[in-house]
């Protein structure tokens, strides 16, 4: 078992319950909330890879992406699967990835309304939110970007490929969602938003957690 799975999973939050918590948020409050099933229905970084493995392929090349290899990876490490997706995107041209992911992501990536609509009331009234997410960085930008979400800071998995690849630590994955926040000089939470259990540190980290249902899986 390992520390993630030890975690304690709280009941699914009542999409009434998470809107009036962020209503009541004042400003200056801050919200930290997962991108991938909680802001939208999709997972950017598995769009990162079927886009790359789809004619016409550039900027990536034909053999660049397994979409079939990359889930089979991901069932064994997680982790590595989403490191994969970051240094797949940061290997090519950043304009003409984003020309590529844009058409995918609009296509299939669909934002909860309520939850990102409710968040950029927050904005508007001065609350802090910083979205936090697995996912490569720049494509949890575009998503972000694409759902309307006007002024939230975002933290994603950054691929660096000099002087060879490495990645900016501590990844923001399980346990490396907090870490990431700290690092970044962020104070504490004071609601966290996440849908599966990579998302439960960052909630026990924040003053208000919730669990929310898989946005793929909501009415």
């Amino acid at each position: 078992m390992t520390d993630i799975e030890a975690l304690p999973q709280p009941a699914r939050a009542e999409r009434a319950h998470v809107l009036s918590a962020i209503a009541e948020l004042p400003a200056g409050a801050w919200i930290a909330t997962d991108a991938d099933n909680t802001l939208w229905s999709g997972d950017v970084g598995d769009e990162v890879v079927r886009t790359a493995q789809t004619a016409p392929y550039a900027p990536w090349r034909a053999d660049d992406a397994d979409l079939a290899a990359y889930f089979a990876l991901m069932d064994v490490s997680y982790i590595e699967g989403c490191r994969f997706s970051a240094q797949l995107l940061a290997s090519v041209d950043a304009g003409a990835a984003r020309a590529r992911l844009h058409d995918a992501l609009s296509s299939r990536v669909v934002p909860r309304r309520w939850l990102v609509d409710a968040l950029q009331a927050a904005i508007a009234r001065g609350v802090h939110v910083v979205v936090i997410s697995a996912s490569p960085q720049p494509a949890v930008q575009l998503g972000v970007d694409l759902a309307g979400l006007v002024g939230a800071e975002v933290i994603g998995l950054e691929c660096m490929l000099t002087p060879a690849p490495h990645f900016v630590e501590p990844l923001p994955i399980g346990f490396g969602k907090p870490a990431a926040i700290i690092a970044r000089g962020l104070p504490r939470p004071d609601l966290a938003l996440g849908d599966s259990r990579w998302d439960l540190p960052l909630l026990h980290h924040a003053r208000m957690g919730y669990w929310l249902t898989p946005a793929s899986d909501e009415p």
